[in-house]
């Protein structure tokens, strides 16, 4: 099986590098001149010129390549600009930015009239899908949305993912108020990538399924957001399964004159967690030096929900009581966070420039809600603090020999992820775990892109990233306040993962706008290690860590097309492979997660075990041994068509991705006689007679760990749609569904988090074009899921499995420690007739009322709602310089939960925000 997996790897690695091959010797590629010309004309919506517009040419990486302003006409001119793929931004005081993707041919001159509208608009330029490229969205041949920042602004959100809500193809998912993670194509956490500036923001702890990280990224000095569905993994290396997220801060604005100073500032308030936040931007600028300064400030107190409920309330998951009893906000869902940006450019000379970049974000005060009042009913379960530190410095050389340019990018990614927990269900006597994990990623990148004549681009480079992890643990008795001093940590305290890889690709327009084909080749090779002598002995003076070594490599590859029918219809086809490598989460990680305590596969008791059939405790063996793990890898084939008029866009799109060696979480089942001996630092006390799972003190659920699980098949359609009714009305809609399916079982795969159900949206904007103001209506529409996996059926957030001994727990910990549980008639605590103060039961009639007479164990939900809600929004603008933002959300205060949430939505929301700009 492994040898014909490489042959087939090998075999379409070898047909993308023949078909570049063939690209390379096309038309096209013959010497052209190396300069041309960009011209128009810029007009305001109501085709007056616009005169004093700044029109200003920037390449993929944000070089600022020339600039110019429109003349009393509204006529510019750019001449001697170098051939490249470029972004024409156009903005003017009191209208929205304009931007456009132009090709610029050498001894080509290039005409380009641009109209400005003072209404938010939808972004048309995109350089994430090509890395190294300048695109219109209509002419790219993946699924793109692009998310500008004055969209962003008009967006109520508290944290980044959240701003992507609106997307097409894309399900944002909340464990708690402070986290958030971005679903494309059903994926999340590992398996999609993200960017900021090109630069790779994933690391080698990111955990699977939801995960907080995108969290930690803060707005300011965002400039807009690209988001890529489906494989990327030729041009972005690891993890672009699902897709890729690109943010991309501010573009470099060197004043034509002399010294430049500009302020922003934006004011945000909003009810549903009476949270308020601002924040200021800063730009210092003179011919050859740019200085951006950004720093944004939130607090965020308790949630508010749909008619003040929380569905998956722990005492209604266990007790059948009321969210209610403890509240109609969900207490510690507040947070604190702030974050900065500084940047800066030096252009060196016309053909150099230098950038820095450091941004920081943190979270305060931040805790899992869904294990504590939202699901498990536990007392501790913080995520504090967390902290990004991320930098990069990148030089771009332009004109270069044959090459067109050469940049080269170092960064710095440093994420500390700390966590405080008790398990217990609610016992406020079991220890406290405390945790320290931070990972420090060094990144060295290189890229080159060269045109090949007039139809024809060649991008190739190399990238290393070399990371390194410190985790320590302890754990503390609250009764004496006694630390049992260091213990085996989440990771392999001074871990060391590194990852190198290479890639080329090529694009070649083989019939000038009628057919465009780009392809794309990339090797990968990772490393992962980690030392005995770094971690902390057991009680019995053993090691916690083995020394280990681990080598994964991999090729991949991305072959698409765009064919133009006619200059308003473009049809489009791909086929592409992504990869991820197992991380250090995936080959080592140990300590609570949604599903369960979870061991390390490489643990030495998990490796006298087997895999289970499920995760949770219907798990029987597989008769398969626990063993290392491979790389998982998706090889997708999409088909999509775009329609466009003067005032519509149209697009469609079919995928079918086939997942295979899927990572995901089972029951560990161990052999007889497994209680008393310990396993990832913990005792293990009980094992099932029959199946031979085991549990440990910190969770009432089955011991879990990783495997390769064979193949998934996802497929699923996406369409979004954009119509201008009349010169004020427009309505935006997008769609998407998907299934999936477990090649073996022919069920629900086991993806944490879950595959999100069918979701539309709706906005229809009225924008008088000789107002300041707009108003926006808009609706999210989604249907409900009832393909739940094993994973989903256990997991809190989604079917919060439950049993008769996790109803007992909770009843004799949690319940009495909210003050829900009182002494029966003998007024002696902890015994059998202790009451449920609300309802006057004992435990069992508790259990039986919850569960039923009888009933062992049960899921407290077997689907996801489906739900609509009501939005609205309003803007005015205040001469043109300054506006107000005032919105409504979920107008009827509906109670519904986004599907893998361990939070249900927010209930009737007012919000409303001042910007002015200087």
């Amino acid at each position: 099986m492994k040898s014909y997996k490489l042959i087939r790897r090998i075999l379409g690695f070898w047909v993308v590098s023949v078909v570049l091959a063939i690209l390379m010797v096309a038309p096209g590629v013959q010497a052209a001149p190396r300069f041309g010309e960009l011209s128009g004309v810029v007009f305001d919506p109501q085709g007056a010129v616009v005169s004093g517009a700044e029109v200003v040419v920037y390449d993929a990486n944000r070089f600022l390549i020339d600039r110019a302003a429109t003349d009393q006409r509204g006529e510019f001119i750019l001449q001697e600009l170098p051939a490249g793929s470029y972004e024409v931004e156009v903005t003017k005081s009191g209208f929205m930015p304009v931007r456009h993707a132009v090709q610029v041919h050498g001894g080509v001159a290039r005409r380009l009239d641009v109209t400005l509208d003072v209404a938010p608009s939808r972004q048309e330029v995109t350089v994430t899908a090509a890395v190294g490229e300048v695109q219109d969205i209509f002419d790219a041949e993946r699924p793109i949305e692009v998310v500008n920042s004055e969209e962003m602004d008009r967006r109520p959100a508290n944290i980044l993912p959240q701003l992507l809500r609106e997307e097409a193809g894309v399900h944002v998912q909340q464990t708690t108020a402070h986290q958030g993670a971005i679903f494309l194509r059903g994926l999340t956490g590992q398996q999609t990538v993200t960017l900021i500036d090109g630069v790779r923001f994933n690391n080698s702890t990111f955990r699977p399924g939801p995960n907080q990280y995108q969290a930690l990224i803060d707005p300011v000095g965002v400039d807009r957001i690209e988001i890529v569905r489906g494989p990327n993994s030729a041009q972005y290396g690891s993890d672009s399964l699902g897709g890729t997220v690109n943010v991309l801060t501010r573009a470099p604005n060197f004043s034509a004159g002399g010294l430049r100073l500009t302020l922003k500032v934006r004011t945000f308030l909003e009810s549903s967690n009476l949270s308020g936040a601002g924040q200021a931007e800063v730009g210092i600028s003179s011919r050859r030096f740019g200085l951006m300064l950004g720093s944004r400030g939130q607090r965020a107190n308790d949630l508010r929900t749909g008619g003040g409920l929380d569905s998956h309330a722990a005492v209604t998951r266990f007790l059948g009581l009321s969210s209610n009893v403890l509240g109609r906000r969900l207490q510690d869902t507040a947070f604190s966070n702030y974050g900065g940006v500084a940047k800066m450019w030096f252009r060196l000379d016309p053909t150099q420039q230098l950038t820095l970049n450091y941004q920081r974000g943190v979270h305060l005060g931040g805790r899992r809600y869904d294990r504590l009042n939202g699901g498990n009913g536990n007392l501790i379960s913080g995520f504090n603090p967390q902290t990004l530190d991320f930098f990069y410095v990148r030089h771009e050389k332009r004109q270069l020999g044959f090459l067109d340019s050469l940049a080269t990018t170092f960064s710095w990614n440093g994420m500390r992820d700390d966590r405080q927990t008790q398990g217990g269900s609610g016992n406020p006597l079991s220890p406290i775990t405390i945790e320290f994990n931070r990972t420090d990623a060094f990144g060295y990148q290189v890229q080159g892109q060269s045109h090949l004549g007039t139809r024809q681009i060649m991008t190739f480079g190399a990238d290393l990233y070399d990371e390194h992890v410190g985790s320590r643990r302890n754990r503390l008795d609250p009764a004496t306040g006694i630390s049992s001093g260091p213990l085996r940590a989440r990771f392999p305290n001074g871990a060391h993962y590194q990852s190198y890889g290479a890639f080329w690709q090529q694009t070649a327009e083989l019939f000038p706008r009628r057919l465009r084909l780009r392809g794309g080749v990339r090797y990968g090779a990772f490393f992962f290690k980690a030392r005995s002598a770094a971690n902390p002995l057991d009680a019995n003076g053993r090691p916690t860590v083995l020394d280990s070594s681990v080598r994964t490599d991999d090729l991949t590859f991305n072959l698409g097309g765009s064919f133009f029918l006619t200059p308003s219809v473009a049809l489009t086809a791909n086929v592409s492979r992504g990869f991820r490598a197992p991380n250090v989460t995936d080959l080592s990680s140990l300590g609570l997660s949604s599903n369960g305590f979870e061991v390390s596969p490489t643990d030495p008791q998990a490796q006298l075990g087997w895999v289970g059939s499920t995760a949770d405790l219907n798990a029987q063996s597989t008769a398969r041994r626990v063993r290392g793990l491979e790389a998982e890898s998706l090889t997708s084939h999409e088909v999509g068509a775009k329609f466009r008029g003067r005032r519509w866009l149209v697009t469609l799109t079919y995928f079918n991705s086939q997942l295979s060696d899927f990572i995901s979480k089972r029951t560990l089942v161990l052999p007889a006689g497994a209680v008393g001996q310990s396993i990832g630092g913990q005792p293990i006390i009980f094992q099932d007679p029959d199946n031979g799972w085991v549990l440990v003190p910190s969770d009432e659920r089955p011991v879990i760990v990783r495997t390769n699980l064979g193949r998934v098949r996802i497929w699923g359609v996406e369409t979004s749609t954009r119509v201008e009714l009349t010169r004020s009305w427009s309505v935006r809609a997008n769609f998407f569904y998907l299934q999936g399916q477990d090649q073996l079982t022919g069920t629900a795969p086991d993806i944490e988090g879950g595959l999100p159900p069918a979701t539309g949206w709706v906005n229809l904007l009225y924008s008088p074009k000789r107002k300041s103001f707009w108003f926006e209506t808009y609706s999210q529409l989604t249907s409900f899921q009832d393909r739940l996996s094993s994973i989903e059926m256990a997991d809190q957030r989604v079917g919060a499995s439950r049993s008769r001994n996790r109803v007992a727990s909770f009843f004799t910990n949690g319940a009495r420690a909210r003050g829900l549980v009182g002494n029966g008639a003998d007024g002696i605590t902890g015994t059998a007739d202790d009451i449920l103060l609300a309802t006057g039961e004992n435990l069992v009639q508790v259990q039986d009322r919850v569960l039923g007479p009888g009933v062992a164990a049960n899921s407290f939900f077997s689907r996801t709602a489906g739900y609509a809600t009501l939005n609205f929004r309003f803007g005015y603008r205040v001469g043109e310089r300054s506006d107000f933002l005032v919105g409504i959300e979920n107008l009827l205060d509906k109670n519904y939960r986004v599907h893998g949430s361990g939070i249900d939505g927010a209930g009737f929301n007012a919000y409303v925000s001042y910007r002015i700009r200087f």
